[in-house]
């Protein structure tokens, strides 16, 4: 929870005596006040020869890049000691279509012959999927799934119906594909999260790879180059549970019954660069999270390093940042290492997490 307080408003509850400036305490005073908060599930841990289901909910990406995807496939496998194949296309569906990828994704949640579920890259269409998906399944079972952008939309659902953990981090076709192979911290802190039961400070990386090598044309690895440091836009430190996700995949949440609650949580948010994809945009998603009040009951604000931007339009993305956030006292950093970033950390939904100026500590095991 956050040092200091926020402005008094009409609905503040009387804090706890012996509470101020004291995150964890502050953090049991919040879970008391959301009675309905559902209780945390954690995945069993992955081990070695587990099978792991690549699944593709929005953008069918390995049609059109078939030998990265086999490449993306056959590097995990060889770092992770797991089995790793794609999901098979469902009968009786038009292939990409709603309910094949709703069937797809319901089959790897379903399967106990599945531990565990990747996303193969992002896109656009997750969103069409939230009314067919097997809530119960999952709650009954869960299992490490992972991915990033757009799989927001599931990761939140996901999060919102069971309360259980899932893993905001690399894909396949984006991640694991790379001629020159997977990046060691990426590598590293997805073993650390889904297989490792882990705790303790998320590392930095010194390096960060803009280039973007084409997909269809060249085949050599990418250079990389100097990372910004991470930047401590408010300080202070926040406790509570993380919630991860692109901020305009989570927009498509907002009036639907699968839309999480925020207050309470570290919140981890992170941007785009498709399309155009720039500050300016970032601040009028960023507006609308103001306006629908997810952002009043939050703890703390971690935001993800955004790719190919220039410096003046990361310093533009700070002032938008304190612009909206003006008035609301939690610690916010920037320029953190997930999200459309590479190298990528893996941050899981919904586990307890410290904020302490630019470093965020993970205080319990992400998995069982």
């Amino acid at each position: 929870m956050t040092q200091g307080t926020r402005p008094d408003t009409a609905s503040e509850t009387q804090e706890i005596p012996g509470t101020h400036g004291n995150p964890r305490a502050r953090t049991a005073q919040r879970d008391a006040e959301q009675g309905t908060r559902k209780a945390r599930l954690r995945p069993p841990r992955l081990k070695r020869g587990d099978h792991v289901t690549v699944v593709s909910p929005s953008w069918q990406g390995a049609e059109v890049f078939p030998h990265r995807a086999e490449r993306g496939i056959a590097d995990v496998a060889s770092w992770s000691g797991l089995r790793v194949g794609r999901a098979a296309a469902p009968d009786g569906h038009r292939p990409g279509s709603r309910q094949a990828r709703a069937e797809q994704f319901n089959a790897a949640l379903r399967d106990p012959g599945t531990q565990g579920v990747l996303w193969m890259i992002g896109g656009i269409d997750a969103a069409g999927l939230l009314g067919l998906v097997d809530y119960d399944a999952f709650a009954a079972s869960p299992k490490v799934v992972c991915g990033y952008s757009d799989a927001t939309v599931l990761h939140h659902a996901l999060y919102a119906r069971t309360g259980a953990t899932t893993f905001y981090g690399p894909a396949v076709l984006s991640e694991f594909a790379e001629a020159g192979g997977t990046p060691q911290l990426t590598r590293e802190s997805f073993l650390d999260l889904t297989m490792r039961g882990w705790t303790g400070t998320f590392p930095r990386s010194p390096e960060v790879y803009e280039e973007f090598v084409d997909w269809a044309g060249e085949d050599r690895p990418r250079v990389p180059e100097p990372a910004p440091a991470r930047t401590v836009l408010r300080p202070g430190t926040a406790e509570g549970p993380l919630l991860a996700g692109c901020v305009p995949s989570a927009l498509q949440l907002l009036g639907t019954p699968w839309l999480p609650d925020y207050r309470g949580h570290v919140l981890a948010l992170e941007f785009a660069n498709d399309d155009g994809y720039g500050p300016g945009q970032a601040a009028r998603d960023l507006w609308q999270l103001r306006h629908a009040g997810l952002l009043d009951g939050i703890e703390g604000l971690v935001v993800g390093r955004p790719r190919q931007w220039p410096a003046a339009g990361r310093a533009e993305l700070d002032r938008a940042l304190l612009d909206v956030c003006h008035g609301l006292a939690f610690p916010i950093v920037t320029e953190f290492e997930f999200g459309h970033t590479d190298p990528v950390l893996t941050l899981p939904v919904g586990v307890p997490v410290c904020l302490d100026g630019d470093e965020l500590r993970l205080l319990e095991p992400a998995v069982s």
